[in-house]
């Protein structure tokens, strides 16, 4: 892999503190990238920023909601001010509650909505102006193999993650001839914070583990670094004729009956 597909392009990266986000934080800034994280655990995201600074990296962090508007604008204002523009964004931050249809409270669907799905649209909001003004950029939004397939008692993670999908798309096709690209990923079983509480929860990950093999035919999860690999080629310039476009990063499930 040579270095540099990043260099000197301004990202944005949201739920940076864990996870996909930190794994891509610091693949982008191995590639070069100055980077803005932005994540509400505020001891993690400075863990992060941590990592990729003693690995050389340039990057600026951001306490605060993704679903507040001021959260967004100060976010691509930090970028502006700190770097001169923007140019990707990576709407990584999200909540998966579980509950079905008849258990999920509207309080629980309103939170969902607002940091999965919300989020995305507000930052988009605020980016794509500066985009516009450097001649365009490239955004990914992370959805989910659930925006596609499901099981039951995720209803609110489900909707939003398959509105993600929705959502890219309609950025896509409006903005596509003004040079600014929009795709989403959607992974399957990760080893995120998240899946090792979901295996806490089931007593452990030799309980998990029959159920990622049954779904995911790779056999086991993929670390957060592997899907950054796929977020760094939608994020360069080697990705410059794709847009709309859902890349299924899943080890197959999506492919499986």
């Amino acid at each position: 892999m040579r270095k540099g597909r990043l260099a000197n392009k301004v990202v944005i990266i949201t739920g940076a503190a864990s996870g996909i986000g930190k794994g891509t934080a610091i693949l982008f800034a191995e590639e070069g990238a100055n980077l803005i994280l932005v994540d509400r655990d505020m001891e993690k995201l400075e863990g992060t920023a941590e990592e990729i600074r003693l690995k050389g990296g340039d990057c600026r962090t951001v306490c605060g909601d993704v679903s507040l508007t001021r959260t967004a604008a100060e976010v691509v204002e930090t970028a502006v001010r700190e770097f001169g523009g923007l140019d990707v964004v990576f709407n990584n931050a999200g909540i998966m509650p579980t509950a079905d249809i008849l258990g999920c409270t509207e309080e629980t669907w309103d939170q969902v909505i607002d940091v999965n799905l919300k989020s995305m649209f507000l930052m988009c909001k605020q980016a794509i102006p500066e985009m516009l003004k450097r001649g365009g950029g490239s955004i990914i939004n992370t959805s989910s193999v659930m925006a596609h397939l499901t099981e039951p008692g995720y209803t609110a993670y489900t909707a939003s993650k398959a509105g993600i999908l929705g959502l890219t798309k309609e950025i896509a096709v409006t903005y596509a001839e003004k040079g600014i690209r929009c795709n989403s990923i959607s992974p399957g079983w990760v080893d995120t914070d998240m899946n090792m509480k979901l295996a806490e929860e089931m007593g452990g990950m030799d309980k998990l583990y029959p159920v990622i093999k049954a779904q995911q035919p790779l056999g086991r999860m993929a670390t957060s670094r592997e899907i950054a690999y796929g977020v760094l080629f939608l994020a360069s310039d080697e990705s410059v004729v794709v847009t709309g476009s859902c890349l299924n990063i899943d080890g197959g499930c999506t492919a499986a009956i």
